[in-house]
């Protein structure tokens, strides 16, 4: 069965659901990871840890603190090419949604919830056939879905922030939301190039959120986590199953 007869069927969807309350579902997911990616999620974790517990333990730094560790845990998955991250990445939507509301971030949540459609459920649904589609590397097509998703997704998320909302960082938090809503789009086509534009979003997502904190509307949990996010974007470029297929794709190209 190629790529393009994968079962995407309603028996596909139970099965796919049934799993998640299986230990042989958690295994797979957990397992076969690069050593990179393994050391990095050990010390992303501690990193967390150590800057989210001197702000204390009230609700809102808790819910930081794990949907930051979640959210973490959940891109190393899609590093590993493992269908866990859909259950991780609902998990870390929810927490890291609420804490960019009460920070007033509101292009974040629509990105978050972006996420949660396009990614997450996705991989709940259908994990097992996306895990088994074929990697490619970055093409005219591709660029084409690059350019169209920014574009729609910038106008209407700064239209939200400035018409709708008032967001005290506009024009960063639509930026930051509408680049990774674009490499949510290539992630779910399996484009290597999300890489790029994960590494682009986590740059802009250390500067919306390291400005929120300075400016008081939040602690600097999620400030941290998207600058492990940017390390895992290194392994995911470079030393992972993504990487390795778009360079196989390339030298058979030539």
């Amino acid at each position: 069965m190629n790529e393009h007869e994968q079962d995407y069927s309603w028996a596909a969807v139970k099965q796919n659901m049934k799993q998640l309350f299986t230990w042989t579902y958690y295994k797979e997911g957990f397992s076969g990871w690069d050593k990179q990616s393994y050391l990095w999620l050990a010390i992303g974790l501690v990193a967390i840890l150590v800057t989210g517990l001197p702000h204390g333990l009230d609700g809102l730094s808790i819910l930081a603190m794990v949907g930051g560790m979640i959210g973490f845990t959940c891109t190393l998955a899609i590093t590993a090419n493992r269908r866990i991250n859909g259950l991780l990445g609902f998990i870390s939507a929810i927490l890291i949604s609420i804490v960019a509301f009460h920070s007033k971030n509101y292009s974040d949540i629509v990105m978050q919830l972006v996420y949660v459609i396009t990614l997450d459920l996705n991989f709940m649904f259908f994990g097992a056939a996306w895990q088994k589609r074929s990697i490619h590397a970055m093409n005219g097509r591709g660029w084409r879905i690059a350019a169209t998703t920014f574009v729609v997704a910038f106008v209407l998320l700064y239209l939200m922030d400035t018409q709708i909302f008032t967001s005290p960082r506009p024009v960063l938090d639509a930026f930051s939301a509408a680049i990774g809503v674009t490499g949510a789009t290539l992630t779910i086509a399996k484009y290597h190039a999300q890489y790029w534009m994960w590494t682009l979003q986590g740059l802009l997502s250390v500067s919306l959120w390291g400005i929120t904190a300075l400016q008081g509307d939040a602690n600097w949990v999620l400030f941290v986590t998207y600058l492990l996010y940017l390390g895992n974007d290194v392994i995911g470029l470079f030393f992972s199953p993504w990487s390795r297929a778009a360079s196989g794709q390339k030298q058979e190209s030539n």
